[in-house]
């Protein structure tokens, strides 16, 4: 009986979880011909984001205007409730980023890394995640994913 109960309450935990997270919106800015964005962007989706695209052809002032550290730049710039993502941050980093209200930018997976969402099969463990912070410190590891 307790492990009914559990079972109940823990499903029950997940629903009120998800359902509180998946109103998050988030805002992609991408190149209108780049396909791992659209994967990306499919990735947030299938994960419950309400994902708003827009295309742009320079994605350089975004990144200024958005704040990504130099050196950690990407394909992609989302803005996920206060923080910015840039580039194939998988949806686990993002969640623990929202959860422990970091005072960051917010975080970056440089580069168009393999086995990252949007860019191949994952393979929990092998990527890198870095926070971007205002002084725009560089390498401050927030996780492998």
């Amino acid at each position: 009986m307790a492990t009914i109960r559990t079972h109940i309450l823990a499903t029950m935990l997940a629903a009120v979880s998800t359902s509180v997270f998946a109103s998050v919106p988030a805002t992609v800015y991408k190149s209108p011909t780049c396909g791992c964005c659209e994967a990306y962007i499919r990735y947030l989706k299938q994960n419950g984001f309400d994902v708003t695209a827009i295309n742009r052809d320079d994605m350089q002032p975004i990144k200024q205007q958005m704040n990504v550290t130099p050196g950690l730049g990407s394909c992609h710039t989302a803005k996920i409730g206060r923080y910015t993502i840039e580039g194939h941050v998988p949806v686990a980093a993002i969640k623990k980023l929202i959860a422990s209200k970091a005072d960051v930018v917010g975080l970056a997976a440089p580069g168009m890394p393999l086995n990252s969402p949007g860019m191949g099969e994952e393979k929990p463990g092998t990527l890198a995640i870095y926070t971007m912070t205002k002084d725009h410190r560089t390498g401050v590891l927030f996780g492998r994913f």
